[in-house]
């Protein structure tokens, strides 16, 4: 009796994960993908001990170019396991797609119908434009409540920044629990926030749906954790047109990542030309506008007017 395809499947990706982990400097997360990429294959009755067979699948399938990319990459490790080093495989020319950029009102009906962490955590995304890693790890001791600000451990090489929060973001962090000093890691395992990261936002596309059903807008299924990030930093550059405030916030090393954005921001811009106005008579009134997002037009009978984008 042959051996269940399962049990072999579990053979090889141990093997191979074996193998990442003892010839490469590489993160949990990223070996983890590799495999995952490997048992893919796998499930898809590919032959992967066959070079001809992996490469006519990579011709045949309907998979994005930015997939493909991480299947060849990873692929070629297992070739270079078995010792295969002089096989070409092809090269994939990754598709330059710019990310969706929803309206505001739909980042908002996710925040108001999920629950209490997750929309925390969504408002963090939401006002920083942080990348989703940095908010999960973030620490009771990283928000700052006299300046209102919280403190962004970088991810992805880019740089350590301060970044405002909104007064009611501020709130739900500092009714979150703390577990083990962190306010969304359930563990404060350093080895697990991939994996806690990966579970959460499992549930977030299954709220999201949900929420997509219920609201009848279909669009609210094109918004990952990403897509806040995304639309903060295009808002950003929308509301002040300058690059390198926008560089500084999203914490990019080199400009060019950012350069995106201008782009996206005059794609948008004419959906976004409807404005919240607000007058004021005191320094006091113009500050708190000003600190809730508001920017100063003019003077008119003595009084300031003030407007921010719906």
């Amino acid at each position: 009796m042959s051996e269940h395809p399962a049990k072999c499947w579990d053979s090889v990706i141990l093997r191979y994960v074996a193998y990442l982990l003892s010839k490469k400097s590489l993160k949990p997360a990223t070996v983890k993908r590799k495999a995952k990429t490997i048992k893919s294959l796998l499930k898809h009755g590919v032959e992967i001990g066959n070079p001809d067979d992996v490469i006519r699948f990579l011709n045949t399938c309907n998979w994005a170019s930015g997939t493909k990319d991480i299947l060849v990459d990873s692929y070629r490790d297992y070739l270079n396991m078995l010792g295969l080093t002089e096989v070409k495989l092809p090269h994939i020319r990754r598709e330059q797609k710019l990310p969706f950029i929803p309206l505001e009102t739909e980042l908002d009906a996710l925040i108001f119908n999920a629950r209490t962490k997750t929309s925390a955590l969504l408002r963090v995304l939401k006002d920083t434009a942080c990348r989703p890693i940095e908010a999960w790890v973030l620490k009771a001791v990283d928000v700052d409540p006299l300046n209102r600000c919280v403190t962004i451990t970088p991810a992805k090489y880019s740089r350590p920044r301060k970044l405002k929060i909104s007064e009611q973001t501020l709130n739900m962090l500092s009714a979150c629990p703390k577990k083990n000093g962190y306010l969304f890691s359930p563990s404060g395992d350093k080895e697990r926030f991939a994996d806690e990261l990966e579970h959460f936002a499992i549930n977030f596309v299954k709220m999201r749906k949900r929420v997509a059903d219920k609201l009848r807008n279909p669009r609210l299924n094109m918004i990952s954790l990403k897509t806040f990030r995304h639309w903060k930093a295009t808002m950003e550059y929308v509301r002040t047109k300058d690059i390198l405030h926008v560089k500084e916030m999203l914490g990019h090393v080199n400009i060019s990542n950012t350069l995106k954005y201008i782009h996206l921001a005059s794609a948008v811009s004419n959906l976004e030309d409807e404005f919240h106005c607000k007058t004021a008579k005191t320094v006091q009134d113009a500050k708190a506008l000003i600190e809730s997002g508001f920017e100063y037009v003019t003077d008119l009978d003595g009084v300031k007017l003030f407007r921010k984008r719906k």
